[in-house]
């Protein structure tokens, strides 16, 4: 029976022992990424349905309270006064969320008496579920197409109809009656700009997508070639009995999708119409990275098992060549009969070999000095042979140590990458979000302990969505960069510019007093107005409106200050735009 040499066997043993390694790590890689992807990405998709849904809930009651004030505030109105009155406060209030497409008082037999715009005053809406709502109690109506409205207003999108979400309240007398109603129809656009918003997070993955259903679970918004149908799916029945989780289904479009669910509660004392809110991704591409990982695996596998193919092809030859030499040497000297030491036989073929040449030459050994010549021969080919081993070991050795440095170089140089993208906003190359609520908190502490100054400045781009609307997002997006350029050219090296989100960008201000802070953020306020961005042969004017917070004893942290500069971003705003309002967050 032919035997394997020893070479050949080690070979083929470490290339089955690693092929089987990687298989079993291959698949248990496979099968745990799988597994703990698909949770992480429905964890996701339910969040981003939960986010949803609170801001649509928080937005209506937002919307419920406006209503709620304005008809509390109507009784205080002198009669001879209130029809002029009654429309001044409804365009201010239109004029600060343009997305009340009509607001109008009436009175109890249901004639329009003041609107904004002056648009169906003195017609008769006592047939309006709305004023029919409002009479019993305040009211809000599920989303709905225009009626009167439809020929009155323009429609941005006339592919497809004017829909509307309603609130209306009573009006009551100092005793308890009600003389008329206030209503609004809010326009349904709101809800798709609350969408886009979330869905442009840098988290968002490809093929996420957010759909709205009414209570019944009608396709409110979302896929446009599922607006209007109803869907029958487990994660909709879920979300009808309140649940808020994640599920692996079919959707009607034969894709098998993730998808997170959860329906609105309401907020305060705004009840909520029950929309239901669906996200989702085609469990494909969620899956996606998986597929990279497995073919990663497939080629590292390969390639590994080449390598100790070769190695144990190298292995073998040292342990076997050693053998072979030495067999070599004892048949050479097989006629002296002062050798008469045999060394332990073994099972491989070049042992078997060697032993049949020594004992060849025991019948011609005898004299005990060749003995010791051969033995003293024997032991310096030893220890040149060990001595060649020892320096091949070391200088692999050597070569291994450098391997390793240039490696250990290469991992800090790609951390120090991956450091620099998850801190910065790829598009303008400043702070993200993050990394700025992580500087801002550190600074912050620095300020109270030192008692420097701080200050935070809130930047929003002026209309910065009709630039988008009207020259597209490549526009946008160098108006974004040229912002971003100016914030960073008026600062100081010691401040920190970040974008905060969307058209917003945040500042932090250090050892900055609040006299300072207005003058940093008026220099940015007059560099934007007087450089208008180009692109191509556009020339885009662009103003911002700035909020500023400075830092006081009692600052409990940067998310006070943040809210503080945005509250007084906005009334920059309503005071209109391009301009600079502080606001004290101590």
């Amino acid at each position: 029976m032919r035997t394997w040499s020893l070479q050949t066997q080690l070979a083929v043993i470490l290339t089955l022992l690693t092929l089987g390694a990687i298989a079993a790590i291959g698949l248990v890689v496979d099968r745990v990424s799988t597994r703990e992807l698909t949770l992480s990405i429905g964890r996701e998709m339910r969040e981003l349905a939960a986010q949803m849904r609170d801001k649509l809930d928080r937005s209506m009651f937002e919307r419920y309270r406006d209503l709620s004030i304005v008809a509390a505030l109507d009784p205080l109105i002198a009669p001879e006064l209130r029809d002029k009155n009654r429309r001044a406060h409804l365009a201010n209030l239109q004029r600060t969320y343009p997305d009340y497409a009509w607001i109008g008082y009436t009175d109890r037999a249901g004639k329009v008496l003041a609107a904004t715009g002056g648009l169906l005053e003195g017609a008769d809406v006592s047939e309006r579920p709305w004023f029919k709502g409002a009479v019993a109690g305040p009211f809000v109506g599920d989303v709905h197409k225009a009626v009167l409205l439809e020929k009155l207003l323009s429609n941005p999108d006339p592919t497809a109809p004017l829909r509307f979400v309603d609130v209306a309240m009573p009006l009551k007398d100092a005793a308890g009656t009600v003389t008329g109603t206030v209503g609004a129809h809010l326009s349904w656009s709101w809800a798709a700009e609350i969408k886009t918003s979330l869905l442009a997070a840098d988290h968002i993955a490809d093929g996420v997508e957010i759909l709205v259903l009414s209570a019944d679970g009608d396709v409110l918004l979302g896929d446009p070639r599922l607006e209007g149908q109803r869907l029958s799916l487990a994660s909709v029945a879920a979300a009808q009995r309140g649940e808020t989780g994640v599920a692996e289904e079919v959707w009607p479009d034969g894709i098998d999708y993730l998808t997170g669910y959860s329906r609105s509660r309401g907020f305060r004392d705004y009840p909520g119409l029950g929309w239901i809110v669906l996200a989702r991704q085609p469990v494909e591409l969620a899956l996606r990275p998986v597929e990279t990982v497995e073919r990663l695996i497939l080629a590292g596998g390969l390639g590994t098992a080449l390598l100790f193919c070769v190695m144990g092809l190298l292995i073998a030859r040292r342990v076997a060549s050693p053998l072979a030499r030495l067999g070599a040497a004892a048949a050479a000297i097989g006629a002296d009969s002062r050798v008469q030491d045999v060394p332990p036989v073994g099972g491989f073929a070049e042992v078997r070999a060697l032993a049949a040449a020594l004992r060849a030459m025991l019948a011609r050994l005898g004299q005990k000095q060749v003995e010791l010549e051969q033995a003293n021969a024997t032991l310096e080919t030893r220890v040149e042979e060990r001595t060649a081993e020892l320096t091949r070991s070391n200088q692999a050795l050597a070569e291994e140590v450098a391997e390793r440095r240039r490696i250990e170089a290469e991992r800090e140089g790609l951390i120090g990458q991956l450091k620099q993208m998850a801190e910065t906003d790829f598009l303008t190359g400043v702070l993200n979000r993050r990394s700025f609520y992580a500087t801002a908190e550190r600074e912050l502490s620095a300020a109270r302990r030192y008692v420097r100054g701080l200050a935070v400045v809130m930047l929003d781009i002026d209309h910065f969505k009709a630039i988008n609307d009207r020259h597209g997002h490549q526009v946008g997006d160098e108006v974004l960069k040229t912002v971003a350029a100016v914030c960073r050219a008026e600062c100081r090296d010691s401040d920190v510019v970040a974008r905060y989100g969307g058209e917003e960008f945040v500042l932090l201000l250090q050892e900055a007093h609040p006299g300072d802070a207005r003058d940093a953020a008026e220099r940015i306020r007059a560099a934007l107005a007087r450089a208008p961005v180009r692109v191509g042969d556009l020339t885009i004017p662009v103003t911002a409106s700035l909020g500023i917070a400075t830092a006081g004893p009692e600052t409990a942290g940067v998310d006070q200050l943040i809210r503080a500069a945005d509250a007084a971003l906005y009334r920059a705003k309503a005071a209109g735009r391009d301009q600079v309002v502080a606001a004290s967050a101590g």
